[in-house]
């Protein structure tokens, strides 16, 4: 007898179909046993539970209480405003304000004491005393990009 293709893929097929049938009997075999044990479980848990009832009579079990506290809240906002001059200035940060309230509300503080409230969008609208920014220099016109 000589060992061919033919004879080679029938073996690799029966190896495969064994295989495929062990795994099928291990997972059934798995389900069956957890199953078996749910179901064990489950009395278990009954006959214990109609054993309290019975020595417990008619009485309640009382659900234990949540109480609800409200906490106090902080909010703490910090602003720093970075200002940058382009061409050989030099960068200037001024002191940041904070401002930190407290509230025993649910919900949050309605402003703050110091600063905006809301973000600013470039620009600090909050009268800092500074002169207003130079608009950014136009770029060169000509530039190649070297490639």
């Amino acid at each position: 007898m000589t060992y061919d293709a033919k004879r080679r893929d029938r073996y690799r097929f029966a190896i495969a179909a064994v295989t495929g049938m062990a795994t099928c009997a291990v997972a059934g075999a798995t389900g069956a046993a957890t199953g078996l044990a749910e179901a064990q479980t489950a009395q278990k848990f009954e006959a214990g539970a109609s054993g309290q009832q019975a020595k417990q009579g008619s009485t309640k079990q009382r659900r234990p209480r949540v109480k609800l506290v409200e906490r106090p809240v902080r909010t703490k906002v910090v602003t720093r405003v970075v200002r940058v001059t382009v061409g050989g200035g030099e960068v200037t940060a001024p002191a940041s304000s904070t401002s930190t309230s407290t509230s025993s509300s649910g919900g949050t503080s309605g402003g703050s004491s110091g600063g905006s409230s809301g973000g600013s969008g470039g620009g600090s609208s909050s009268g800092s005393g500074g002169p207003a920014p130079q608009p950014a220099p136009e770029p060169p016109s000509s530039q190649s990009s070297g490639s």
